[in-house]
């Protein structure tokens, strides 16, 4: 998503996030702890593993009130130890 992009969202809006880490057996348990420490009482869906089985796949939906707390939620799954990626 580039500038112009962000510039035309207007919130509330509802935001998905795809979270893609290492397959931890604690990993939907550390995603959840965080995101109900952001505030967030939206189910964390465990919604894939990869074909060897070292990845697995959480999805995030829930309402954001602005930009800066995208930006947040995005920046706080970012630092969870095995996270490779957030999209």
């Amino acid at each position: 998503m580039n500038r112009n992009d962000l510039a035309e969202l207007q919130f509330p809006i509802e935001c998905h996030f795809r979270v893609i880490a290492e397959n931890d057996e604690n990993m939907q348990f550390v995603i959840e702890t965080v995101v109900m420490g952001l505030g967030i009482n939206a189910p964390v869906e465990k919604i894939n593993v990869s074909g060897g089985a070292k990845y697995i796949s959480f999805n995030i939906s829930t309402m954001v009130r602005s930009l800066e707390e995208m930006n947040n939620i995005d920046r706080e799954l970012r630092l969870i130890r095995g996270v490779k990626m957030v999209l």
